[in-house]
C-alpha cells in the first residue's frame, strides 16, 4: 500500500513539473487585433480548465477554444499573466501561468514631420 500512495504522489508531483502555459508561437507579441493561441498539456485527474488574464493594462480579450486551449487578442501594450487555474478531482487546484510582453507596432511610434 505504501509503494501504491508513493507511485501516485510521484506521478502527481512529475505531472505537476512538467505541466505550464505555453505559447502556439515564439513570435513577438503586438496590440494590433491579432489574436495569439496558448495552450496547456492536459493534465490526468483534470476535472477543469478555467483561464483568466492579469495586467496592468487591462485590454485582453480571451476567445475560447477548447477546455486546454484559448486564443487572445490584446488591445493594449503591456505585461500579462495568461493563467490557467486546474481543478483536480483528487485535491486543491493547481495555477500555472506565463509572463507575456506586449508591444504597440513599431509604426505607431513613427510620427510626421512635415
Amino acid at each position: 500500500m505504501k509503494k501504491l500512495l508513493f507511485v501516485l504522489f510521484l506521478s502527481f508531483a512529475c505531472t505537476s513539473i512538467y505541466a505550464q502555459v505555453k505559447a502556439n508561437s515564439n513570435s513577438t507579441v503586438y496590440c494590433n487585433g491579432d489574436s495569439y493561441g496558448y495552450y496547456i498539456d492536459e493534465i490526468p485527474g483534470a476535472v477543469s480548465y478555467t483561464w483568466s488574464v492579469l495586467g496592468w493594462a487591462g485590454g485582453a480579450t480571451i476567445w475560447p477554444g477548447w477546455d486546454t486551449a484559448i486564443d487572445i487578442t490584446y488591445s493594449k501594450p503591456g505585461i500579462y499573466d495568461v493563467m490557467c487555474t486546474v481543478e483536480m478531482s483528487s485535491g486543491p487546484d493547481l495555477v500555472y501561468g506565463l509572463a507575456v510582453d506586449v508591444y504597440q507596432e513599431p509604426w505607431m511610434f513613427t510620427t510626421n514631420t512635415r
